[in-house]
C-alpha cells in the first residue's frame, strides 16, 4: 500500500532492497494510496494497478495473507526458489490494504503467505518481508547472515 512511511521505515526499505539486488533482479514498488473511503472501490484500484503491472508477463503471484501458509526462514528460502525456478518470468509479492484482497486479486494468486498469526502495521510487514526475502537470499547462497 502507498502510504507515506516513517524515515526508518524508508532507510530499512532502502537498505533491504540494495541487499536483495545483489542476489537477483528485483524492484520494489508500492501502490499508490487510494483517495477514495469506499471499501470496494480502494479494492478495485488496487487490483486494476496490480494487473496493469503483471498483464505481460508470467508472474507467479504471493499474497501476504492472514490465512497464507508460514514459513521457517529455512523453509520461505526453499520455497522462493522453487518459484523462481518454474516458467515464470517474475516472482511477485504482495501486501494488500487494510481491507484485503480484491476477489480477482485473491482469485488470480498462486500462494498465500502468512508471516505470522500476529498482526503488523502495514509499515512492519513491507520490512518484514524486504528482510525475509533478504534472508533467503543469503539461506540459498549459504552465507552466514541467517544461523541455524
Amino acid at each position: 500500500m502507498g502510504a507515506a512511511s516513517d524515515p526508518w521505515v524508508v532507510q530499512g526499505e532502502q537498505l533491504f532492497t540494495k541487499r536483495i539486488e545483489r542476489y537477483m533482479p528485483f524492484e520494489y514498488r508500492c501502490i499508490p494510496a487510494s483517495k477514495s473511503k469506499v471499501t470496494e472501490k480502494v479494492l478495485a484500484e488496487e487490483a486494476k494497478w496490480l494487473f496493469q503491472q503483471i498483464e505481460n508477463t508470467p508472474t507467479f503471484l504471493v499474497l501476504l495473507h492472514e490465512e497464507g501458509k508460514q514459513y521457517t526462514s529455512v523453509q520461505l528460502a526453499a520455497q522462493l526458489d522453487k518459484w523462481r525456478q518454474g516458467s515464470y518470468k517474475q516472482v511477485v509479492f504482495m501486501i494488500g490494504s487494510s481491507y484485503g484482497f480484491d476477489p480477482a486479486v485473491k482469485k488470480r494468486a498462486d500462494a498465500l503467505l502468512g508471516l505470522s498469526l500476529l498482526t503488523f502495521p502495514h509499515q512492519l510487514a513491507r520490512l518484514v518481508t524486504l528482510e525475509q526475502l533478504y534472508r533467503a537470499c543469503t539461506i540459498l547462497k549459504g552465507e552466514s547472515y541467517h544461523h541455524t
